[in-house]
C-alpha cells in the first residue's frame, strides 16, 4: 500500500554523531519515516518552532535542557503538537527520572547501549502514534 503523502520527519536530538548516524541510517535502510538529527536542544527548539514532526527521540544526556524541551512541547509553546509521541535515550534511569518522564508523557525509554531492533520498534511506535 503506497501513499503519495509525505509524512513529516521524526526529530532526533542526539549530541553523539555516531549514535545519531546509526539511528538515521537504520531508518533510511528500512524505509521507515525520515529521521532528522540535530545535535542540541537549542537547535531542536528552532526546528520545533518552525514545523511539526511525526515524533521525537531526545537524548537525556543534558537532562535539564531535554526536560525543558519536553515541557515546551507539552505546553504547546512550539509548532509541534503537544500530543506528539516522544521517546528518550539515556544511559540510566532512576525512579525520579522515570516519574518525570511519565508526567511528560514519554512513551519509551531506550537505555544506551540499545539494540537496533529497539530503535526500529521505537521509530515504528512514533510513526503509529502509540
Amino acid at each position: 500500500m503506497s501513499t503519495s503523502r509525505v509524512q513529516p520527519p521524526i526529530l532526533l536530538v542526539e549530541p553523539h554523531s555516531l549514535t545519531a548516524s546509526i539511528i538515521v541510517s537504520t531508518a533510511r535502510q528500512l524505509n521507515l519515516p525520515t529521521v532528522r538529527q540535530v545535535g542540541s536542544v537549542r537547535t531542536a527548539q528552532q526546528h520545533l518552532a518552525a514545523q511539526g514532526f511525526l515524533g521525537m527521540i531526545v537524548s537525556l544526556e543534558d537532562a535539564q535542557a531535554a526536560v525543558a524541551l519536553l515541557e515546551q512541547v507539552r505546553n504547546a509553546e512550539l509548532a509541534a503538537s503537544p500530543e506528539m509521541p516522544v521517546a528518550v535515550t539515556t544511559a540510566q534511569v532512576d525512579a525520579s527520572t522515570a516519574v518525570q518522564m511519565k508526567a511528560l508523557q514519554v512513551r519509551r525509554v531506550l537505555l544506551k547501549p540499545f539494540k537496533v531492533r529497539d530503535v526500529i520498534s521505537t521509530i515504528e511506535m512514533l510513526r503509529n502514534g502509540r
